[in-house]
């Protein structure tokens, strides 16, 4: 039998659970989850017994700042999610589907739900809220902060003995002399012993900076929401505007079309080519643009897999990029790849690349990774790297 669980009340941003109550146990097996793990969700089961239903629905949709709707052919039949998500939509919010059928909806619904992040049909709770996560929907600031469940009056008691010990410390100072908070303006004339200055201790060089500091506190525009979201969620969860400097600071960054993997070792292929996250089939991502990434100039390992993206000249100069997979994504050519010298492994498995010539040039480059689909390929047999040829068609 399901647990439910308290709903998120408060002014921090938070996600509105939208589903049929006839599959309430479904939809609750898989929420208490993300609640376990510490996001903050909303669904119907916190308006109080006796309080006005609707009034109280629309108060949490328009301060959610997402919804995720639980897709089954009894929500598309229900006159309470259609009206939820029709709120949802009016209003502008972020919209995760999550299918608990396959089953396909009507004209009245397409406009709404057409273009939305989706997550296929899963076979247990589990696995759905596992690729609710990977999708990188929840960015970190729907997770609870460390200290935002902690009592008042904890929180309070904590405050008082920090005042209690910092006073301490003070009056343990003044008293052996450590500390002077009235020094003697004048102090006894005497005549000084002629001394040799000590020399002023070197100051050392400016760090050096990979973009201009001036430009380190523009804000990214992104070109698409889930570059913005997979970047907050690398970030741990930043609130606000991204800036440039922020980018400078990631090293390791990973796309993979409708989904969000922690490691490229959660990524496979089928022998069809059909790619998957911990068995998850991937759909085809946004990111064609990936312009933003001039600024991630300490980027070690990047994936953009299942994405759109044909233009990889923002990645030259990336001097310290070790690992990149492009598997599944539109790229044709390799040529802005030719100063990275710090690349060792490329996996090109499921792209339409033909020609491996430029890699050549990379002095440090050691594997690259390529599908059945894409031969003939052309290289050198004196090429300085191994071609590993994987399973396919």
């Amino acid at each position: 039998m399901s647990t439910f669980f308290k709903p998120y009340e408060g002014d921090r941003p938070f996600a509105f659970i939208s589903y049929a109550h006839l599959q309430s146990a479904e939809v609750v097996d898989t929420i208490r989850i993300l609640h376990s793990k510490g996001w903050r969700l909303w669904y119907d089961e916190g308006i109080p017994a006796g309080s006005d239903w609707p009034a109280n629905i629309a108060r949490h949709m328009e301060a959610c700042d997402s919804v995720i709707f639980f897709l089954s052919g009894r929500a598309l039949d229900s006159p309470n999610c259609y009206s939820e998500i029709r709120t949802a939509c009016r209003l502008g919010k972020d919209l995760l589907i999550v299918r608990l059928e396959n089953c396909a909806p009507d004209e009245r619904w397409q406009d709404m739900l057409n273009g939305r992040m989706e997550i296929p049909l899963q076979d247990s709770p589990e696995a759905r809220a596992a690729a609710i996560l990977q999708s990188g929907f929840l960015s970190r600031r729907f997770h609870y902060r460390r200290t935002e469940n902690i009592p008042r009056h904890l929180a309070g008691l904590g405050a008082s003995l920090l005042f209690f010990l910092s006073s301490a410390a003070a009056l343990a100072a003044l008293v052996t002399g450590k500390w002077n908070p009235f020094p003697t303006a004048v102090q006894e004339a005497s005549v000084p012993e002629t001394t040799v200055p000590e020399p002023e201790p070197e100051q050392a060089p400016p760090a050096v900076v990979d973009i201009g500091e001036a430009e380190r506190y523009f804000a990214i525009q992104f070109p698409d929401r889930l570059q913005e979201s997979a970047i907050r969620r690398v970030l741990a969860g930043a609130e606000g505007e991204i800036l440039r400097g922020d980018l400078s600071e990631i090293e390791t960054l990973y796309f993979c079309g409708s989904l969000s993997p922690d490691s490229l070792e959660q990524v496979q292929f089928d022998a069809d080519g059909t790619c998957r996250v911990n068995g998850a089939p991937v759909l085809t991502g946004p990111v064609s643009d990936i312009g933003v990434l001039t600024y991630a100039v300490r980027l070690r390992e990047l994936a953009l897999i299942c994405e759109p993206v044909e233009d990889l000249s923002p990645l030259a100069g990336h001097v310290l990029l070790n690992r990149l997979s492009l598997s599944g994504s539109s790229v044709k050519e390799l040529s802005a790849l030719r100063d990275l010298p710090s690349l060792e492994t490329v996996n090109l498995e499921y792209t339409q690349v033909l020609d491996l010539t430029p890699l050549e040039a990379l002095p440090g480059l050691k594997t690259v990774t390529v599908s059945r689909d894409m031969l003939p390929l052309n290289f050198s047999v004196n090429a300085p790297f191994e071609v590993i040829l994987v399973r396919g068609n």
